[in-house]
């Protein structure tokens, strides 16, 4: 018989059912695109000088809708997609956002942490901007700088930080011509 806490509230309804789940990549997304705009520039604009908001224009909502991955279309035609890992078979030089739920820990019946994958991948003839910045650490950077903190409904309060959560981290990830880099950051509110 498994051990069971008597703790436990018996009735199913009082335990966490993580519906958000399928929403969170959507939500973190919308919140970008009213919080960011360096960001989209990066994933926009190919050239070794989008990030200078002097010679490229800000994306309206419309454009950076466009960039997102609905299902639907040629998948070569967005920047932005729901799910994990880079599909080698891609020649085009572009950089690619993906956002997606990693982990989810339950600490009990009813509060968890949810860890939230960011991937960032450019094409190396992209990386190196005119600023003697790359790219992906670029986007990096503003990923945290931008959701660190922020209360997103649907997601809770993202976080990057590891005494919270031995989970948040920046890595390296993929290979040339696509290489990466990824942030985790994590939530306590998924309900």
């Amino acid at each position: 018989m498994p051990n069971i806490d008597p703790n436990l509230d018996s009735n199913q309804w009082a335990y966490n059912k993580f519906s958000l789940l399928p929403q969170m990549s959507y939500n973190i997304c919308s919140y970008l695109m009213d919080n960011d705009e360096l960001i989209w520039r990066l994933l926009k604009y190919t050239t070794a000088d989008a990030w200078n908001s002097s010679l490229h224009a800000d994306l309206s909502k419309a454009e950076k809708g466009a960039l997102i991955w609905n299902g639907e279309g040629e998948e070569i035609d967005h920047r932005v997609f729901f799910d994990v890992g880079q599909d080698q078979s891609w020649t085009t030089a572009a950089t690619i956002l993906r956002i997606s739920p990693a982990e989810v820990v339950p600490a009990n019946h009813i509060y968890g942490t949810s860890s939230v994958l960011f991937e960032v991948y450019s094409h190396y003839s992209l990386s190196t901007m005119t600023n003697y910045a790359t790219r992906n650490a670029v986007i990096i950077q503003r990923l945290i700088e931008v959701l660190n903190g922020a209360d997103i409904e649907g997601v809770g309060r993202l976080y990057f930080n590891a005494r919270a959560s031995s989970r948040c981290r920046v890595g390296v990830i993929g290979s040339i011509p696509y290489k990466g880099m990824s942030v985790v950051m994590c939530s306590n509110a998924l309900g």
